[in-house]
C-alpha cells in the first residue's frame, strides 16, 4: 500500500555515509560515532534546505532581490541547526546512535525502479490533495491558489519540523539543556520559514505562482507505507 509523501532525492554522498552508519548500528557496533554522524546530519540539513528552499525558489524564478531573503533565511536556519547538531551529537551514547540509525531507516525509501533513493516523510490525504490541487488553482483563480499555496507551505513547515527534529528529539531523549538548546534551534527554524513564506508569497507574480504551486506539487510521491 502506497500513501503520499512529501520526497527529495538523497545525494549518492548522503545515502552512502547513512547506509554505512544504519549498517554497522545494526550490526553490533561498540562505540557511538559522533563525527559520522555529525557529517550525516550536517549533510542532510544542507541537502533538505536545498530542497525545500533552494531549489523551491529557483523554480519559481524569483528577482534577484527575493533570492537574496531566500538566502538569508537559508543560512540563519543552517547555522541554527549546525549548532545544535555540533552541540548534541558529542553527548549521544551509543544506544542513542542506534535509535539515531534506526530513525534514519524509517525516513529513507528507495525510488523504485530508479538507482537512487529519497528522503520522505509522510503526509496525510487531505494535505496532499491540497498540494496536487494548487497548480489547476493558479489556472482557475489565481488569488485563491496565493492563499491556498501559502496555507500549504505553513503545514509543510510544521510537517518537516515535525519529522526531522522533533520526533527524533523526542526519541534520543535529550537531557534538559540540549533540549533548551534543540528547541530554541527548532523555533528559530519556524519562525524563519514562517517568515519567508509570508513574505514572498504575496509578492509572486502570475507566472511565478504557477511554477511555485508546481513545483511542490511535484514533491508529493506515492511511496509505501512505512510503521513509525
Amino acid at each position: 500500500m502506497t500513501i503520499p509523501h512529501v520526497a527529495f532525492r538523497s545525494s549518492d554522498s548522503l545515502h552512502r555515509k547513512t547506509d554505512g552508519f544504519i549498517r554497522r548500528m545494526q550490526d553490533g557496533a561498540t562505540r557511538p560515532e559522533p563525527q559520522e554522524l555529525e557529517a550525516i546530519m550536517s549533510l542532510f540539513i544542507d541537502e533538505a534546505l536545498t530542497a525545500f528552499l533552494t531549489r523551491a525558489a529557483e523554480a519559481a524564478r524569483l528577482s534577484p532581490g527575493m533570492m537574496k531573503v531566500v538566502g538569508m533565511t537559508t543560512q540563519t536556519i543552517n547555522k541554527t541547526t549546525h549548532l545544535v547538531v555540533s552541540r548534541s551529537v558529542k553527548k549521544l551514547d551509543l544506544q542513542q546512535n542506534r535509535d539515531a540509525a534506526s530513525y534514519m531507516d524509517q525516513v529513507r525509501q528507495p525510488a523504485a525502479g530508479e538507482d537512487f533513493w529519497y528522503v520522505a516523510f509522510p503526509v496525510d490525504e487531505d494535505m496532499a490533495a491540497l498540494g496536487k490541487s494548487l497548480p489547476q488553482l493558479c489556472e482557475e483563480n489565481p488569488e485563491k491558489a496565493r492563499n491556498e499555496l501559502v496555507r500549504y507551505l505553513l503545514a509543510l513547515t510544521d510537517q518537516a519540523i515535525e519529522w526531522y527534529f522533533e520526533r527524533p528529539m523526542a526519541l534520543l531523549q535529550f537531557g534538559p539543556v540540549l533540549r533548551k538548546v534543540a528547541s530554541m534551534g527548532v523555533e528559530t527554524t519556524r519562525k524563519a520559514s514562517r517568515s519567508l513564506i509570508n513574505t514572498l508569497v504575496p509578492k509572486l507574480n502570475a507566472e511565478q505562482l504557477k511554477a511555485s504551486a508546481e513545483f511542490q506539487a511535484s514533491q508529493l510521491i506515492a511511496l509505501p507505507a512505512r510503521s513509525h
